[in-house]
């Protein structure tokens, strides 16, 4: 039983999800041997909507607030194109968080931020902004950017370098983490939004990887690179991690989406009764396979209706920080899991189908190399997940160096 929308809005969307799967599944074998980035699949997703569906009606988005039914839809592209599915997670990841951001704004009474909010979200509404994230930076400290922000006369300087930039060749903006002084001296870690065309941005033809090879993860440098006075403001203090996980909830659950797409895809593709006869050893795979894929689903699930929900019941602020940390750790948890089963599931399906997977250019093929990329994935990255989440079940102090 495959997951499902919980609200009419998800609902649409993941309807409209398992339509474009099936278009974004031509030629990604092509693109995947030519490392080509998939510009005609994501003009498909934009005259759809899909940038904008996070965003709220009232600023003209299509109204997809639940965390839940976004990353059910994300997991239904992942089946035909994983590639452009993770770049796409990466933009939705931001717009709920300015949802959410407008959201507490509103509530709360703060009309001069719901304002500010609402203005980048009517923008994003437009379908003209295509945002990628450049937050990954070598040897990273997750709460503390080495890119620099630095005060000008004019505004702010920005230089630094950024890896793993997803969908990148096609981004109108990246989304960039920063650190900076604050006005009294302190280190604070910051967004900013910026433009491709600004000078100083160099996006680099540097992706070539195992899997997901059309993902356009290129890497990214910022050389005095010119923004004005407004375009960082507030942020929070370096080296915590409450702030930073509360904006972060649900990307490893995006992230798993896409690992869990890959998965569902390749156990179809391989379980099916006129293949596997009664052949003993085949027949234990395939159910090991679905005892994997149900609990992955489920897991995935209840932890973003735990986001949801911490959401809902924390409409005017961003909520308790044991709950915040809580909360991230389930969909840690989760996405740590997902992760590691869809690995399974996936060479569970290669064994399945004989040389036929093995050969370059089966969707197999493909599905084996692209599972494996869940796992370096953050926030966070399994060799960071188990030290964090077992030091928060033991009660340990933590931190995400």
């Amino acid at each position: 039983m495959e997951l499902r929308a919980r609200t009419p809005a998800g609902a649409v969307l993941v309807a409209c999800a398992e339509r474009l799967a099936d278009d974004l599944a031509a030629g990604a074998a092509t693109r995947d041997r030519e490392r080509s980035y998939p510009f005609a699949g994501l003009r498909l997703l934009q005259r759809a909507g899909y940038f904008a569906a996070p965003v709220p009606e009232e600023v003209g988005g299509i109204g997809v607030g639940s965390v839940h039914d976004t990353v059910v839809a994300s997991s239904r592209l992942a089946r035909g194109d994983a590639s452009l599915a993770i770049g796409v997670n990466m933009h939705l990841v931001v717009v709920l968080n300015l949802a959410r951001r407008w959201q507490m704004a509103r509530a709360a009474g703060n009309v001069r931020r719901e304002r500010a909010f609402g203005t980048s979200l009517r923008a994003i509404a437009s379908g003209r902004v295509v945002m990628a994230a450049a937050l990954s930076e070598p040897g990273q400290d997750l709460t503390r950017p080495a890119t620099r922000a630095e005060r000008t006369g004019a505004g702010w300087r920005i230089d630094g370098q950024k890896i793993f930039c997803t969908m990148s060749p096609a981004a109108t903006v990246l989304v960039t983490s920063v650190g900076f002084r604050g006005e009294d001296g302190a280190e604070r870690y910051g967004y900013v939004e910026i433009p491709v065309d600004t000078p100083g941005v160099t996006v680099n033809d540097d992706w070539d990887a195992l899997g997901m090879r059309s993902s356009g993860s290129h890497s990214v440098s910022f050389q005095n690179v010119e923004l004005p006075a407004g375009a960082l403001r507030g942020g929070f203090p370096a080296g915590e991690l409450a702030p930073y996980v509360e904006r972060n909830l649900p990307s490893g659950l995006f992230h798993a989406s896409a690992s869990l797409g890959i998965a569902e895809a390749a156990f179809t593709h391989t379980a099916r009764a006129d293949r596997i006869g009664d052949d003993a050893r085949a027949r234990m795979l395939v159910a090991e396979s679905a005892v994997d894929l149900a609990t992955a689903r489920a897991a995935i699930a209840r932890a973003a209706m735990l986001i949801d929900e911490h959401h809902a019941a924390n409409p005017a602020g961003p909520g308790p920080e044991d709950e915040i940390i809580a909360v991230f750790a389930e969909g840690q948890a989760a996405k740590t899991y997902v992760n590691e089963a869809a690995t399974r599931v996936v060479d569970r399906a290669l064994a399945l189908s004989g040389g036929a997977g093995y050969l370059n250019g089966s969707p197999l093929a493909r599905a084996y190399r692209d599972v494996r990329a869940g796992a370096f994935m953050h926030p966070l990255g399994a060799n960071r997940a188990y030290g964090f989440l077992s030091d928060v079940a033991l009660g340990r102090p933590y931190d995400l160096r």
